[in-house]
């Protein structure tokens, strides 16, 4: 938010907001209103009163949506930041990022969250809604009657079409306690659309929508600002009667006069909101030159944004920007959302953006460009984890400097895998039909994106609609007689049918596959599928054929010197070898996996190592060895906050008490593994640890 704004009037809307916060009933709140009539400020005394409710326990927090973010991407991020900032509560993570503070701050409200952290885990291969809604119903059992919690769904400008129809089914479902608020226009496609029409759990805030200030509240603003500056008591009234009576031009108005130092004479004799705006630039200009540059930079940058990013885009160093920022009026031109800063209002930043030269406003976007292409270069040279906000916002700014065809190749080359690595796999998904609509038909490019949806449904589950791309894909590339493609679909495909246990398809996919690479004379990619066939007869049950495979893969993988896929053929073969009843092998090949994967710092390869070796011990009857393996693995997962390999870990060490006859750990260990379980959605392994400890129950 913008510093702490003056708040007079609608009082009428006080109060019924603060009956809809009474009522348990889980509801949407929509605040309607045209540009500049006080939507956001509105909303934000909602948030307030209710965190100062002298009855209810209440937590709130504030999403702002562009219009590129799809529903599911805004709940797969809410739900990210619900799981980092219990992480923290519970002791699990060191650090949090500055967005997820309002979540911290609602949790904490709520006492100890540790027995439900595991319950705020996103899976990207699961439908977001559902999760959501799941998380929200778990959250809901978890408050306490009086516990109210809000969630502010603030649009930067417009939401994407169709919206309704996924909020719909959103808050048709919401369970008790929770309270949506969304600030809309008249023409926002939650009023004018028909997605919420039959929902009974929608509030009007106020029936109609929000009108200018009359004079009685136009007077209070003045009597007010007067406290601070009695002597410009006459000037900020002169002032505010120019205005349309907006909040927006009245509060700007007097703004202007008491803390920029404007003569209500140099003002226009109406002030519309556009006059206000000009005003308001006007003052910005008047602070000097690094202030119109840090200004121009935050609205091209458009979203919220840290520190360090609007510095660089402007060109001012963190001491100039900060002397800019210690003026008392420029710091309430901006407002903090999530881990960052914007201009507190569109119309403003709107109105600056039409002051910027062509020429100028191509040189800023070029600096984005070129900060955001560092960050996703130095994570990836690092292999570190990708900057979100790079990945999401430099395909944006690449368009408005090179245009559609390098929009196109950004995303394909440089966002889509931080993207995905991210789990922002919605997010990918409303960019690629983005890219669809803007390549040629029948394209190279076309085929490229249609591959890396196939590649994204298959993430999510979604196998019918992965394989629909993957078949497109495949159709265009062998039109276009794109060899790399078509090897690289028919792969995909393999994989696809790999998973839905349709191994004699599976088999001859990635065949296909391998034999167009062998004809490229692509080693690397042939010593993949030399490995997926090894996988598929595995699973078969025909383990000569699978050694084979992955020793041929091996092979290319050390003469070429791929680390990891040499890891991988290490570990399938001592999978291998495990099934086969040779355990010195077993342990042998996966111990070669391990050392690279440490040195590789691959933390869930090595989890999957300490793992695969734990079994072959227990196999063995080399319990210690076991239980070692299994620690090994319980601590890299907790740090990983993955609550299904965790609850797995737990398993593993009940069953090895069980082995040594200490049937109470055993129990305190299925107990743990069960409680996760449970809490994931995992019904099979909730049937599976049930039926263990009922055995323990026998003896």
């Amino acid at each position: 938010m913008a510093e702490q704004k003056i708040f007079v009037g609608r009082e009428n809307e006080l109060d019924q907001f603060r009956k809809v916060l009474e009522d348990p009933k889980g509801q949407a709140i929509l605040v309607v209103g045209q540009s500049g009539m006080g939507k956001t400020w509105l909303v934000n005394k909602f948030c307030e009163i209710a965190e100062k409710h002298p009855d209810l326990k209440c937590g709130w927090v504030r999403y702002e949506v562009t219009p590129t973010d799809s529903v599911d991407s805004t709940m797969a991020l809410m739900m990210d930041n619900a799981y980092d900032a219990a992480r923290e509560q519970a002791g699990l993570l060191d650090k949090t990022q500055k967005r997820t503070e309002r979540f911290r701050k609602f949790l904490n409200m709520f006492g100890n969250v540790g027995d439900f952290v595991y319950s705020f885990k996103r899976d990207p291969k699961r439908h977001i809604r559902e999760q959501f809604l799941e998380s929200l119903n778990r959250i809901s059992e978890w408050m306490p009657e009086n516990g109210r919690a809000l969630f502010v769904i603030d649009p930067e400008k417009h939401m994407p079409k169709e919206s309704d129809y996924s909020w719909g089914l959103v808050i048709s479902n919401l369970p008790s306690k929770f309270k949506f608020l969304f600030p809309q226009r008249l023409t926002d496609v939650l009023v004018s659309g028909e997605g919420l029409a039959r929902c009974d759990n929608i509030i009007r805030i106020p029936e109609g929508e929000l009108e200018t200030f009359d004079e009685t509240t136009i007077e209070e603003l003045v009597t007010a600002q007067s406290e601070k500056t009695p002597q410009l008591q006459e000037e900020l009234r002169t002032g505010a009667k120019r205005s349309d009576k907006s909040p927006y031009a009245v509060t700007g108005t007097l703004e202007l006069i008491s803390e920029a130092g404007m003569k209500a004479e140099e003002l226009a004799q109406y002030l519309s909101q556009e006059e206000v705006a000009h005003a308001q630039w006007r003052g910005i200009c008047s602070k000097g030159e690094d202030a119109k540059r840090l200004f121009e930079a935050y609205a091209i940058l458009e979203v919220s944004i840290p520190d360090d990013v609007v510095e660089s885009v402007s060109g001012l160093k963190p001491a100039k920007r900060k002397r800019v920022m210690a003026d008392k009026y420029l710091r309430g031109l901006l407002r903090k959302e999530g881990d960052g800063k914007r201009i507190y209002h569109a119309i403003l930043s709107d109105y600056i953006l039409e002051q910027i030269g062509e020429a100028e406003m191509k040189e800023y976007h070029g600096r984005a460009v070129e900060l955001y292409r560092e960050k996703l270069q130095r994570a990836k040279k690092e292999k570190t984890k990708p900057d979100e906000l790079a990945a999401t916002r430099l395909p944006e700014h690449v368009l408005a400097t090179e245009g559609k065809e390098a929009f196109v190749e950004t995303f394909i080359n440089e966002c889509y895998s931080p993207l995905t690595n991210l789990g922002l796999l919605d997010f990918a998904i409303s960019l690629s039909e983005r890219a669809l609509k803007v390549v040629e038909k029948d394209s190279e490019e076309e085929a490229a994106i249609l591959g890396n949806l196939g590649l994204i449904y298959q993430t999510k589950g979604e196998f019918d609609k992965s394989e629909q791309m993957h078949n497109k894909s495949l159709e265009i590339a062998d039109k276009l007689g794109l060899q790399d493609v078509i090897a690289s679909q028919y792969g995909n495909l393999g994989l696809i049918y790999q998973t839905l246990g349709e191994l004699n398809k599976s088999e001859e996919m990635h065949n296909k596959a391998l034999k167009i690479y062998k004809q490229m004379g692509n080693k690397q990619e042939m010593a993949m599928e030399y490995g997926n066939l090894g996988v598929v007869y595995q699973m078969n049950g025909e383990f000569d054929k699978a050694e084979q495979m992955h020793k041929k893969a091996l092979e290319i993988a050390e003469k070429l010197g791929l680390q990891e896929i040499m890891a991988k053929q290490y570990g399938n073969l001592g999978l291998i070898y495990m099934d086969k009843g040779d355990l010195g092998k077993a342990e042998e090949m996966q111990k070669k996996s391990l050392d690279i994967k440490e040195r590789l710092g691959l933390k869930v390869g090595m989890a999957n190592s300490y793992g695969n070796l734990g079994n072959a011990y227990l196999i063995r009857g080399d319990l210690d060895k076991a239980k070692q393996m299994y620690r090994k693995v319980l601590n890299i997962e907790e740090k990983l906050g993955r609550p299904d390999s965790i609850a797995n870990a737990y398993s593993n060490l009940g069953i090895v008490y069980k082995q040594r006859g200490d049937f109470e750990k055993a129990r305190q260990y299925w107990e743990k593994a069960l409680d996760l379980f449970k809490k994931i959605g995992m019904p099979h392994m909730v049937e599976k640890t049930e039926k263990l400890i009922s055995e323990l129950d026998k003896k």
